[in-house]
């Protein structure tokens, strides 16, 4: 398993404000709005009880009192309205956070190199980097209570100062004990989110797939033909065992976590109010002062408590926002990757050599070899046709020619430059490459061509690769034409290709591309006899030059 670093709950609280920041600032003035007017609401509370027994205490006139009233009334007004507000601003913030962040995972489940699309500890990264934008989870977690943080601690704060300027024993006595309660919530939140969280990570992952399966049309035949519907509901009910087993061991763990918090917090509640019990029996607090401190007191013990809550919850929710930078920040391997200033990135050659020395492969995690000692020249301008049985080495030989994997043993080079020298991205360019396995995307037929959005396609180009590959005649059939949109995710009149006809959707991707180099791994898989002899007919002049 590649190792991974760990960052602490701070550097992780900060890193989840400085990515919600990147989305807009709207989210932290909404939240800072939430907070202060948030304190400011409770102490207009705990202070208005001792106010009105002070006019009592002190005989003030009535017209003194109405006055008082109504100020405090428009000040609640006004506060709870500006609260409010920062939570409207916060409802439309998360949204454009949460799609911020999903942009940066889905950008990074795009761009890594190929060999992580197979690789489990990669696979089970990015669920958890999935779960980390669940809402409530990661970062919406960290960033929603961020608001009662700074409420509370304001709270905290002030309640503990005068508080302490009456007896700073007792003081000491409410800190220590809640230092206590964060100290329990924080070690029931660690050791939760290692036997809950990462645990099931590759059971939500086995979750994910057996439902996409399920709804997956490609799979609707055979699922139905073969009356796989026993096999399925065997897995499902084999990961939702675990799934409800470590769930009831999270409840558990975390009512523990609880009757252990309650205890303190008892004692500490026991603590304060019999402390301003004693300073009554001894006639050094008047009961416009005890109302304040009881106000105090109380605010002081649920913050506290609520302050261990959302200590604990913040905590195991950096966790899974680390998760996520360990995802987003994965280190790619540097023979395959190149951002170095110093890699080859002009790959604009009138020729091209390939050549295979001593090259073996095999996959990670496996021992067998794969490809083992090929020794290999392509010139330029030749076509080489690979033969050999099913598993013989055919696709691997592609993915290594075309960088997707890197030899285990030996070198590729290309123009006499080991290809790991050059730039991924500019490598790719070169190739023209048609599939064993063939996707159909939700776009329209253009697109699924040119894979540029419409301002930026050539549509005669376009015509002219669908016509070259067989397959314009189909498509003149329908109403939009290569406007059509494929599948009916999106659009309800959507078409769907048959195997056949997706080969030629292929072949006509590749010859849009117009790459240097076509690759074609099984292109006439899918087609008729008929059909498949044209095709290598025609060949000749789809790929000339």
């Amino acid at each position: 398993m590649k190792e991974t670093k760990k960052w602490g709950m701070i550097s992780n609280f900060f890193y989840a404000w400085k990515l919600a920041n990147r989305a807009g600032k709207g989210l932290l003035v909404g939240t800072l709005m939430i907070g202060i007017f948030g304190f400011i609401n409770e102490y207009v509370w705990i202070y208005a009880p001792k106010l009105i027994i002070s006019f009592v205490e002190k005989n003030y006139s009535m017209k003194k009192f109405i006055l008082c009233t109504v100020l405090i009334t428009l000040l609640l007004t006004a506060v709870n309205t500006l609260n409010r507000l920062g939570f409207f601003i916060n409802e439309f913030e998360f949204v454009k956070n949460s799609k911020y962040l999903e942009r940066l995972r889905m950008r990074k489940m795009f761009t890594t190199d190929y060999k992580n699309m197979e690789n489990p500890d990669f696979l089970n990264f990015s669920q958890k980097a999935k779960t980390a934008l669940y809402q409530g989870n990661g970062f919406h977690g960290v960033l929603y209570e961020t608001h009662n943080i700074i409420a509370n601690s304001l709270i905290i704060i002030v309640s503990s100062i005068m508080i302490g300027l009456k007896n700073i024993y007792v003081l000491i006595a409410i800190l220590v004990m809640a230092v206590l309660v964060g100290k329990i919530l924080g070690w029931v939140g660690a050791r939760d989110k290692v036997k809950f969280s990462d645990y099931l990570a590759p059971t939500n992952r086995k979750i994910n797939y057996l439902d996409r399966t399920t709804k997956n049309f490609d799979f609707a035949k055979d699922i139905r033909i073969f009356n796989m519907a026993n096999i399925f509901k065997r897995e499902f009910d084999i990961v939702n065992n675990i799934f409800f087993k470590k769930n009831r061991e999270h409840h558990n763990r975390w009512v523990l976590g609880a009757m252990a918090m309650e205890t303190v917090l008892l004692t500490e509640k026991i603590v304060m109010y019999g402390w301003l019990v004693y300073l009554i029996f001894k006639g050094q607090m008047v009961v416009s002062d005890l109302l304040l401190y009881i106000g105090l007191v109380t605010s002081l013990h649920e913050c506290i408590g609520f302050n261990s809550w959302i200590y604990s919850a913040v905590k195991t929710n950096t966790f899974m926002i680390g998760d996520y930078r360990n995802f987003v920040e994965w280190e790619e391997d540097k023979e395959s990757y190149t951002e170095k200033e110093e890699s080859r990135k002009n790959l604009s050659f009138d020729s091209y050599e390939f050549k295979f020395e001593n090259v073996s492969f095999k996959y990670p995690g496996h021992d067998n070899y794969v490809l083992k000692d090929v020794n290999l020249t392509i010139k330029d301008g030749k076509k080489l046709a690979v033969v050999g049985i099913n598993g013989a080495g055919k696709t691997t030989f592609i993915k290594l020619i075309m960088k997707l994997y890197n030899p285990t043993k030996g070198r590729i080079l290309l123009n006499g430059v080991d290809i790991k020298e050059y730039d991924r991205e500019e490598y790719f360019r070169i190739f023209s490459p048609v599939f064993q396995n063939i996707e159909c995307f939700a776009l329209p037929i253009y697109e699924n061509v040119s894979f540029k959005p419409k301002s930026e396609t050539d549509m005669e180009k376009v015509k002219y690769a669908l016509n070259k590959s067989g397959l314009m005649e189909k498509i003149d059939m329908y109403e939009n034409g290569i406007d059509t949109n494929l599948l009916k995710i999106f659009d309800e009149k959507g078409i769907d290709l048959s195997g056949g006809e997706k080969q030629k959707l292929a072949m006509a991707r590749a010859l849009y591309k117009e790459g240097d180099v076509i690759i074609l791994d099984e292109p006439t898989a899918a087609l008729d006899a008929l059909a498949e002899d044209k095709m290598y007919r025609d060949f000749e002049s789809m790929v000339k030059n």
